[in-house]
């Protein structure tokens, strides 16, 4: 007989905790129709903390070697894990042909970093065509959302924020497809600085710039049921009814009392 020992050894293992990354993959188009336009930056979380990434775009028109800021795209926020990578894309359509530069940025952790650059030409536009969806829009203080309903199928649509307070952050957002006779609803996202009732616009155009709408809506806070304040109100008027009834139900009892008591004296006489 052969006996063995094991011994367990612990051993801890201490990992520093590091917000890091890097980029595989960015896509800046160089010479471009005039159709929606896709910003795409790859981003691989690197670090051991988990983030919440959004892509901004600064997008400028050249005029005579002068740079003019003609817009900002905003990708959606998306939770990127340490070793994963996601796609970040913001989206741009454009009014119409010229030069253009883009600057982008990400954020993340409470962190900005600048991100890749290029420059692109827009040529003439395409025929687009009456856009076989009807929309209705509903709003809060944190979202848009947009109720599609469509006489054909329809895929590759994109909802692009076409004017909107400045210093606000509001979302992009594509759509795989609609099907025909069938109520889509998507949400679209937007932070405000400080709220207030604004009039915003949305361009709503399929990918090949086939279908276009022009969506313009003010925003307002949504009404919803106050379920805290009904729920207080219904406690009170059971309270009511429940008090009302010991209160009858002790007066009955007592009236009671006094007629057993009644009927007990002349039984004694």
């Amino acid at each position: 007989m052969v006996s063995s020992t094991v011994a367990i050894v612990r051993v801890n293992v201490y990992v520093s905790s590091s917000i890091d990354g890097r980029i595989p993959y960015f896509n800046i188009p160089a010479k471009v129709n005039n159709t929606p336009q896709s910003i795409l930056v790859v981003w691989e979380n690197t670090g051991s903390v988990g983030c919440r990434f959004r892509l901004r775009a600064d997008i400028y028109e050249i005029i005579n070697n002068t740079k003019r800021q003609s817009y900002t795209s905003w990708s959606e926020e998306i939770p990127i894990e340490p070793g994963a990578q996601e796609n970040l894309v913001a989206y741009w359509y454009p009014e119409g042909p010229g030069n253009f530069t883009v600057h982008t940025f990400l954020y993340y952790c409470n962190s900005i970093e600048n991100g890749p650059a290029g420059n692109f030409t827009v040529f003439k536009s395409n025929i687009t065509t009456r856009a076989p969806f009807d929309v209705k829009t509903e709003s809060t203080e944190n979202y848009v959302e947009f109720i599609f309903n469509s006489k054909e199928n329809i895929n590759d649509l994109v909802i692009i924020p076409r004017e909107y307070p400045l210093g606000w952050t509001f979302d992009s957002k594509r759509i795989d497809r609609i099907e025909k006779g069938k109520k889509k609803i998507v949400r679209v996202n937007y932070e405000a600085s400080i709220w207030k009732e604004r009039n915003v616009s949305f361009d709503i155009v399929t990918l090949d710039g086939k279908f276009y709408k022009q969506e313009r809506i003010t925003l307002r806070k949504k009404r919803e049921f106050p379920v805290y304040q009904a729920t207080i109100v219904i406690l009170v008027i059971v309270i009511i009814i429940l008090s009302i009834m010991l209160i009858r139900y002790k007066r009955e009892g007592v009236k009671l009392g006094d007629r057993e008591g009644s009927n007990g004296n002349s039984g004694s006489r």
